[in-house]
């Protein structure tokens, strides 16, 4: 019975045949995949550290201002001080001075403070948008069917010149 009988002939073309397709696929299919893959990760890894960069600029910003807030006060104490030490005559008018700047300090300072930490938010919430973009579109990338898969290869065998190949 000739059906469980080897061919060496078939047997070696067939070898051939298939390492010529492993070769292809490997430098065709693999290489380019993988390039593709470590790309990827390598803008998903600077986005991260620009993310956190952009935090440690804003709470770089916030103690900034904090130290600012904490000058405003002690500016006002000054001001209280020497509105005592002026006399009782002027006392009422120029510790209402000092409040005054002091508050307004004070105001200037919070608004300040509120307006670049709502730009930083903003800046975050710009970055944490980007990663959610970048992660949605990864994952829609690697989520092929598995029949998506296979017509994609067949495709790109069917796109290869191997007329190339098999004059070499």
């Amino acid at each position: 019975m000739k059906i469980f009988e080897i061919d060496p002939g078939l047997f070696v073309w067939s070898t051939i045949t298939f390492l010529i397709l492993v070769g292809l696929l490997y430098k065709f299919a693999f290489n380019p995949l993988m390039k593709l893959q470590r790309a990827r990760q390598d803008e998903i890894r600077q986005a991260i550290h620009d993310a956190e960069r952009l935090r440690d600029e804003a709470q770089e910003l916030l103690a900034n201002y904090r130290q600012q807030l904490a000058e405003a006060r002690q500016e006002a104490e000054a001001i209280v001080e020497r509105a005592r030490k002026a006399g009782e005559a002027s006392r009422a008018e120029i510790l209402a001075e000092a409040r005054r700047q002091a508050d307004a300090a004070l105001a200037k300072a919070r608004e300040q403070i509120e307006r670049d930490t709502k730009l930083a938010l903003q800046r975050i919430r710009e970055e944490a948008a980007d990663l959610t973009i970048a992660a949605t579109e990864k994952v829609a990338r690697s989520s092929l069917s598995l029949e998506d898969q296979l017509r994609l290869i067949k495709q790109t065998i069917d796109e290869m010149d191997l007329s190339k190949v098999s004059e070499n």
